[in-house]
């Protein structure tokens, strides 16, 4: 489960690490559809800024590149900053491309570190 960000035990109970992420995303909560950015993810949520505060549990939907649209609920919420946590976890092939191709620059450098080196022929 996702914990608001002034606990100070905030990192240590992620069940993954994030990944930052400057990403505009649309979203849809009921009838309303708007723009959100996307400021980071893991497999098991995000955090979104853009929308008002939300209340606690309430569903909505994020459109993520490539993806169906992904059901979320809302875990915390502040003015305009919301944390997430997926219906369904991310597969970890479809989170490491996510990261790879929209990723804050120093997280796809490790991310892609972590990678095996091929040489061309």
């Amino acid at each position: 489960m996702w914990l608001d960000a002034e606990n100070p035990d905030f990192d240590a109970k992620r069940r993954a690490p994030r990944v930052g992420i400057e990403l505009p995303v649309r979203c849809k909560r009921g009838a309303e559809r708007s723009t959100v950015i996307l400021k980071d993810l893991n497999p098991y949520g995000a955090r979104i800024e853009g929308l008002e505060k939300l209340r606690i549990d309430e569903p909505l939907y994020l459109l993520l590149p490539g993806l169906q649209p992904k059901l979320a609920f809302v875990v915390w919420s502040r003015e305009r900053v919301s944390g997430l946590e997926f219906e369904r976890r991310l597969h970890d092939d479809v989170f490491e491309r996510l990261v790879s191709e929209f990723a804050i620059r120093h997280y796809r450098e490790a991310s892609t570190a972590r990678l095996p080196v091929r040489h061309a022929a």
